[in-house]
């Protein structure tokens, strides 16, 4: 049965790695081939979920507790399929033009502006979901955990040095200008400079985790030939691109990570050094200078990217006062919470609020022309519009859920405390950004999480085994 267990687990291992690897370097997701690629890749997964069940049974290992946590998913899924079943907008032709009209007899019950774009969206979502909680099923053993997170973070830091190359080359365009651009704030292969912010933070968060849970590099000639410079070298790419992309958002919550990193390997190094007997002083001064060398360096690569943005955010908050407001991201916000509050139990369905949001839209560009807007630049609060007070609820509940496993965990080791913390900057930033916008920053959101959750599952068994 082992070795049933290990096939499924290598099995989920070497889907996860498809699906990640594939996403990041298909513009994260960012066309409608690459979207529909990662739904099918992620369709795989129910038969990994159903053939992990089946072995359990046959092995007479409980699955319930673990089932339980698909409950919200399953009312989640009801909901927005209940949607599909009332259109919210009927289709007018006006002037030989076809335009989107609000109905006007809209019951209470779940509706969705836009049936096909709902059951896209809910299918990528499912997709990446199950894909991801298949590790609560199909892995046994950390050391299978921590062989998927050196694949992604091998993978990021290949596309760290690959968008570093392309952005001092100065491309036009995505793959050194082979492919345009839809948005010139690309970086890598993300067309979006934030949504490439939000996906090195995750990957900053598995390398610095991954970097702690090594062991004091005994067995090692030193430092240098361990495993630890390969970690800190990735850090370092990684940590460099955040502001090389011109993301402004992401670099200070990548400071904020790297900080408490930093006081964490002084903390470590001080623990280490007492218990031997040694001085701290050294190795303390040597960490210090490292990272003060460090942000020193990724500050003079990125020079030119940071002062752009600090003009940028000079001039944005001259206009600010000028207008004595938050300017246009206010607006856009106040208007999504209008869209919010029309529907507030069900919202106007999953994927639909770029054709919704044009009925609630004040803003206009510079030619007086209507400002059209995809996203919320807030995911919560998108969330709130197409789902409802009802379909926001479950969604937490998709995250709390798998928590509840831990409640009783007392220690937590170094490598799920990361995972957890880029979680958790993620969920911060979706509250003025839309890292969700990106597949790619969603796949490796659940599979950072559903990590760190069977990681501090398994910690206990791997002791006393």
């Amino acid at each position: 049965m082992n070795s049933v267990h290990s096939k499924l687990g290598i099995l989920a291992v070497l889907h996860l790695a498809l699906l990640g690897v594939f996403a990041s370097w298909a513009f994260g997701g960012g066309s409608t081939w690459a979207v529909t690629a990662i739904s099918l890749i992620g369709s795989l997964a129910p038969l990994l979920t159903l053939a992990a069940l089946r072995e359990r049974r046959a092995a007479q290992i409980p699955s319930a507790t673990t089932l339980y946590l698909l409950i919200p998913l399953f009312c989640f899924n009801t909901l927005v399929l209940l949607s599909v079943l009332q259109p919210a907008l009927r289709i007018a032709f006006i002037e030989g033009g076809t335009v989107f009209v609000p109905r006007g007899d809209l019951s209470i019950w779940p509706s969705s502006a836009r049936p096909e774009l709902t059951l896209k969206a809910l299918w990528l979502f499912d997709a990446i979901y199950l894909s991801a909680f298949n590790l609560l099923f199909t892995i046994r053993h950390r050391r299978t955990l921590r062989t998927l997170l050196l694949i992604f973070a091998a993978n990021a830091l290949l596309l760290s040095v690959f968008g570093s190359f392309q952005k001092f080359a100065n491309t036009s365009g995505l793959f050194f200008g082979l492919i345009p651009s839809p948005n010139p704030t690309f970086f890598a292969s993300f067309i979006y400079h934030n949504h490439w912010g939000a996906f090195a933070i995750l990957m900053l968060a598995v390398s610095v985790g991954l970097l702690f849970n090594l062991r004091p590099w005994s067995g090692y000639r030193d430092f240098g030939h361990s495993p630890a410079l390969a970690a800190v070298v990735a850090i370092f790419f990684l940590g460099v691109t955040i502001p090389l992309s011109t993301s402004r958002s992401c670099t200070l919550l990548a400071i904020l990570l790297l900080a408490g990193a930093l006081l964490h390997g002084l903390r470590r190094v001080f623990r280490h050094r007492k218990e031997q007997g040694r001085s701290t002083a050294l190795p303390s001064v040597f960490l210090v200078l490292t990272g003060v060398v460090a942000f020193g360096l990724a500050c003079l690569l990125a020079r030119p990217m940071i002062e752009e943005r600090i003009t940028d955010t000079q001039e944005q908050i001259a206009h600010m006062h000028e207008i004595r407001g938050l300017g246009a991201r206010a607006q856009l916000y106040g208007d999504t919470w209008r869209m919010a509050k029309d529907r507030p139990w069900f919202g106007w369905g999953l994927g639909a609020y770029g054709t919704v949001f044009t009925f609630y839209n004040n803003q206009h560009a510079s030619d007086n022309l209507p400002q059209h807007y995809e996203d919320a630049h807030s995911d919560w609060l998108q969330l709130l519009a197409e789902t409802g007070a009802i379909g926001t609820t479950l969604f937490m509940a998709l995250l709390l859920g798998p928590l509840f496993l831990l409640r009783r965990t007392r220690e937590m080791t170094s490598l799920p405390r990361y995972l957890f913390a880029g979680c958790g900057l993620i969920l911060l930033y979706a509250g003025i950004e839309f890292p969700f916008g990106n597949p790619a920053v969603t796949i490796f959101f659940w599979i950072c999480f559903f990590c760190a959750v069977r990681w501090v599952q398994l910690e206990p068994q791997e002791r006393t085994s």
